[in-house]
Order: structure tokens, then sequence, then C-alpha cells
């Protein structure tokens, strides 16, 4: 069943995981400051030699438009477009309102977070690859005034308190830490989600990095049987370069 939704979002929505397990987002409060990074490796040369997008008006949002401009150009990451996909813009009917009231269940607001809620465009990439750690969805989301720092902290919030889901009679555990590294923004995390199969030989897993940077949120993702190996960082950095460049962060 998970593999079924993962396999049907990525080609219908560019959406990850179980679309059926919508739900409010539980609120949290963040200290981190707008484009908070951590300083880059010293020599550290740009992973490509694609050129970085020029930074938009001050205090722009990012439409679907310049999403496309923002998100991560051939050449940049592993793998290549998936040629039915490509890219996705989402409908802004897609984009829910972040909700006002508490959401029933961590989990669901978990499963609520990765739909963008709340968010003025998004778009949605896919790849094929035949390298397992290469990412297979990047989606970008961005938001108005302070969105983005409310929606990845509320993300947060919800899979630190969701070890572990039981969505549609399907397990899955979710397992996550905070991605402390260089070139990484502040407001980082990794998560492995794992579907507990009756045969552990059909285990399948989500491996994802979620970070802000600025008023975008990028969600960028790797997928396959266990044992299944991290996904690899480069890309989510080459993302990270790009959207601060066209943010002028």
């Amino acid at each position: 069943m998970f593999k079924r939704h993962v396999s049907a979002l990525m080609v219908a929505t560019g959406c990850l995981l179980l679309s059926a397990c919508s739900g409010t987002a539980q609120s949290a409060a963040t200290g981190h400051a707008p484009g908070a990074t951590r300083s880059p490796v010293a020599g550290k040369a740009s992973s490509s030699s694609v050129a970085l997008p020029k930074p938009g008006a001050a205090g722009a949002i990012p439409d679907t438009a310049r999403l496309r401009e923002l998100v991560l150009q051939p050449g940049e990451a592993a793998g290549v477009p998936n040629g039915e996909s490509g890219i996705r813009e989402v409908n802004p009917g897609e984009l829910t309102p972040l909700p006002r009231t508490p959401p029933p269940t961590p989990c669901k607001a978990m499963w609520a977070e990765f739909e963008q809620r709340g968010a003025q465009a998004a778009i949605a990439q896919t790849f094929d690859s035949n390298e397992p750690a290469d990412p297979r969805v990047n989606s970008l989301a961005s938001y108005a005034a302070t969105g983005a720092e409310t929606a990845f902290a509320q993300l947060r919030a919800a899979v630190a308190a969701c070890p572990s889901d039981s969505a549609n009679g399907n397990k899955v555990t979710v397992a996550y830490e905070d991605l402390d590294k260089a070139g990484f923004p502040e407001d980082t995390i990794r998560i492995r989600i794992t579907s507990i199969e009756d045969n552990p030989a059909d285990n399948y897993v989500v491996d994802k990095i979620v970070t802000r940077v600025g008023v975008c949120i990028v969600d960028t993702s790797g997928m396959g049987p266990e044992p299944h190996p991290r996904l690899a960082e480069e890309p989510v950095l080459r993302q990270i370069e790009r959207l601060r460049a066209g943010q002028g962060l």
C-alpha cells in the first residue's frame, strides 16, 4: 500500500507519501533567523558550472514561474528529469491554508505538512536514476511573511512526535535528525520513513532532507526497497545554493 501511494503521488502530484493521511498541523515556535546558515566548508567550489539565478526583487515571494528558475537545472542533479512528470506546478487550489486548530495527532500533522500547507506557490520535480542514493523527487514551496518558518517548525515538531504510525492499516516507522553540517541552513532535518511489511524483504523506504531557505522550503527525497542508502547531500546543497542566490541571501 505504501509503495502504491508513493508511486501514484510521484506521477500524479509530485507530492510525497500518503495523501490519504491528511490532517491539520500543530504550531511550534522557532527562534532561527530567516536564512540562517552554517558556514560553508572552506574552499568549497560550486558543485556545477550551471549559472546560478540572479536575485529577484527585494521581498518578492517566488511564484511558480520563478520556482521553475530556482529549481535544479539539467546538470545540477544526479539522474535525469522523468519524461512523464518532469516539473509539475502545484495548482493553488491544492495548497490549503495553515490550519488554526491543533491537529488530532502529530502523525496526521506530519502527513499534512508534506503537502505544502500554507504555501503561496509550489512545484514538484521528479527524476529517473539508476543510483539508489540519488534524488527521485524534489519539491519547492514558497511562503509569504513568516509562513516558511511556521511550516518548518510545525513539520519538525510533528515528525519528532510521530515515531511510528499505522496509516490505512499499513505501519510505518519515522526517524529524524537535525542535519547539522556545513552548507545546510539551520532549519534542516533528515527524515527516514520505512514501510513495515509482513515480509521484511518488502520493506520500503523514503529518505528525505527538508530545509528552509529564506521564504522557501525544499523537500528532496530518495526512495526504494530496504536496505536503502541515505539520500545524497550534494544535489540538496546545490538546490540550497540556487535558492540562496535567487533570494539574495
